[in-house]
């Protein structure tokens, strides 16, 4: 899997099989529309990085066990997503 770090229009780290599944997930879980969508591809060690530093709904830090079950899943995942969204 790859990680794809989504920051225009909204923040979120994606993790996908490659860029065109990226960007399918990214409008499905987080803008509804492909527009004008800005993002880069990422080693994993720098998603681990964020998604480490990532805090769930309630402020909290997500937990380690978590981190690693859905980094180690093979199913595309949404690991961040930008707190406006919440």
């Amino acid at each position: 899997m790859k990680f794809f770090d989504f920051y225009n229009p909204y923040i979120a780290l994606i993790k996908a099989e490659n860029e065109e599944q990226a960007k399918e997930k990214y409008v499905e879980w987080v803008a509804n529309d492909e527009g004008d969508l800005e993002f880069d591809e990422i080693e994993k060690d720098h998603a681990i990085v964020k998604f480490s530093q990532a805090r769930d709904e309630h402020g909290n830090l997500v937990p380690v066990d978590e981190i690693l079950e859905q980094l180690q899943s093979t199913q595309p995942e949404l690991l961040v997503i930008d707190g406006s969204l919440n």
